[in-house]
């Protein structure tokens, strides 16, 4: 797993994208939340109310202890074989968690996937 946190310092419009496909991710004027999968998205949690998404939730949720990251962490590590993308935005209040396939493996930098991510 490998593991990308975004601390933006202010946030104005945005939309959120996958950061290997460019598709725009479904989400309603600068919410994080995402409703619908696009790209190579495979989850998306927050971490003080559990958000999730997506069909892996049941398989998530179950790992869930004290965090979100503990249990993204216990769910990642039972498919070593898959490149799982986890990015984290930390954000005064909140911090959200976004899980994305690199079935190609491309080499992105951190910069660049938080460039491609928020727009």
């Amino acid at each position: 797993m490998n593991k990308v946190i975004i601390k933006p310092k202010t946030m104005g419009k945005f939309s959120l994208y996958c950061p290997f496909t460019n598709e725009k991710l479904d989400n309603e004027n600068n919410s994080f939340e995402i409703y619908e999968g696009a790209g190579k998205y495979l989850f998306s949690m927050c971490e003080d109310c559990l958000f999730c998404d997506v069909g892996n939730n049941d398989e998530i949720e179950k790992y869930w202890d004290n965090s979100a990251i503990e249990a993204i962490e216990k769910f990642a590590k039972n498919y070593p074989d898959k490149n799982i993308l986890l990015i984290e935005v930390a954000l005064e209040t909140d911090t959200f968690y976004y899980g994305f396939l690199n079935e190609e493996n491309q080499e992105l930098s951190d910069e660049e996937i938080r460039q491609r991510f928020i727009k």
